[in-house]
């Protein structure tokens, strides 16, 4: 889709590059803004509790 609409621009000429490496900035940017805030939050939540917590059984008689 986006490459279509860079290409009815000018053929995918200075105007079509333009458009694609703007998207590119702007995904590739608002991802990294959004990392940077979940990495200051503390909320990246790589930590293993809650794998280990859904592992483990609730049924005390069964062995699974």
């Amino acid at each position: 889709m986006i490459s279509l609409l860079a290409r009815t621009l000018d053929g995918g000429g200075v105007y079509g590059s333009t458009l694609h490496y703007s998207m590119l900035l702007a995904f590739v940017g608002s991802a990294f803004l959004v990392l940077l805030y979940l990495w200051r939050k503390g909320r990246l939540d790589m930590d293993e509790e809650p794998k280990i917590q859904m592992m483990e059984s609730d049924e005390e008689g069964y062995d699974g």
